[in-house]
């Protein structure tokens, strides 16, 4: 694979083209490792693609890592840096927000972005300096997005507990991008897919992704405690992300009503994890998911390249559930409980799906009105 470089005794990534180098990886190049560092070079493309690739965590002794020495601590009345500003305003975050969250602030403020103002002291940052810095971020508007918006949370931070003397994050403007719709698959094409798993856990696994609409940190944290078959409903009341277990995405709880689809699929994996007692979805080895990657790696990509379908992410699963339910005629309220959003933001993601689902029988009526005799409009209003 272009990007991986086969040594005599050892394996390099190739990340030249990128700003780093040809950053080596202390393995023998067997197949198994071959495979490995391939799909690391993937996860590190997708951090610098969001800001958040920071090269000492993956290659801690490659020459590009600067070497920091010890010190002592500041000297007291020391003037703070920027970098002390970042790490104050995170100490203080991480109790507020979920670890993930906290975990994912932390990599951007670490990542090579800010490698230039991080010894700054934090008095000396200027207006000048700030638009430098954010016209050096990352094209991409989403990307940019993600470092300016947490910078800017720093900044504010900074400001107000006046180790920063100008209000700077009051310049970051967010930029303009344009949020992928939906991409549904329908449900001829779920049965396509669902026929291209070669294995039947594999099948399963997705089969109650579409028909719960589930959020994948939710469903391979799903325990058999929290699944009552009797009742027909599972308790969703936690996630997994980042190896961690926590609370939902929206920290709301929920009881997830299972349609017959969802159903079957329990009553197939009592035999594969129930026993056990803990997790209702795992891996062939029996073994719990650690991550959303693995089922994806495991069984979602080789089933969508046999499916001979139009390629789509996972995510497009809840995304079926959501338009399935309105073309079944649901209401968006019952849709909306189900998947965990709000009334809100369900008719806002799927409008365009709500409007079909009516299949014109709204317009069908406004007609009828309009068309009606003076007559009989007084009679209907009398």
């Amino acid at each position: 694979m272009p990007g991986v470089i086969i040594r005599k005794n050892a394996l390099q990534i190739d990340l030249r083209a990128h700003g780093y180098g040809k950053e080596p990886l202390l393995m023998s190049p067997t197949p198994a490792n071959v495979r490995y560092a391939e799909r690391l070079r993937l996860e590190i493309l997708g951090k610098i693609e969001r800001g958040t690739f920071v090269l000492a965590e993956y290659f801690p002794d490659s020459p590009r890592v600067p070497k920091v020495q010890a010190s002592a601590a500041p000297a007291a009345g020391a003037q703070p840096t920027i970098g002390d500003v970042f790490q104050e305003w995170l100490k203080i975050k991480r109790p507020e927000i979920q670890h993930s969250t906290a975990d994912q602030y932390q990599q951007t403020l670490d990542s090579y972005h800010f490698d230039t103002v991080r010894k700054m002291d934090a008095s000396q940052l200027t207006f000048r300096e700030l638009k430098i810095l954010l016209a050096g971020l990352p094209e991409n508007s989403k990307t940019f997005n993600n470092v300016a918006s947490v910078l800017s949370m720093a900044l504010e931070y900074g400001h107000l507990a006046k180790m920063i003397p100008e209000a700077l994050h009051v310049h970051i403007a967010m930029r303009k991008h344009q949020k992928p719709q939906p991409d549904p698959f329908t449900l001829d094409q779920v049965e396509v897919l669902l026929q291209r798993f070669s294995s039947g856990q594999g099948r399963d696994y997705y089969e109650f992704a579409i028909f719960t609409g589930m959020r994948p940190s939710e469903q391979i944290a799903l325990s058999w405690s929290k699944v009552d078959l009797h009742a027909g409903t599972v308790l969703v009341d936690e996630a997994l992300t980042r190896g961690k277990i926590k609370g939902t995405k929206t920290t709301d709880i929920r009881e997830l009503e299972l349609t017959a689809r969802a159903r079957q699929v329990l009553e197939r994996q009592r035999a594969v994890s129930q026993l056990a007692g803990g997790r209702v979805f795992v891996g062939e080895d029996g073994a719990a998911f650690s991550s959303t990657d693995e089922p994806l790696r495991l069984w979602w990509k080789p089933a969508m390249k046999l499916s001979g379908l139009r390629q789509r992410d996972a995510r497009q699963t809840r995304h079926t559930f959501a338009t399935v339910c309105l073309m079944a005629g649901i209401t968006p309220a019952w849709a909306a409980r189900q998947l965990g959003h709000s009334v809100e933001m369900f008719y806002r993601v799927y409008s365009r799906w709500i409007d079909r689902a009516d299949k014109g029988a709204e317009r069908r009526k406004l007609d009828g009105y309009i068309s009606a005799k003076p007559g009989d409009i007084d009679s209907k209003l009398g």
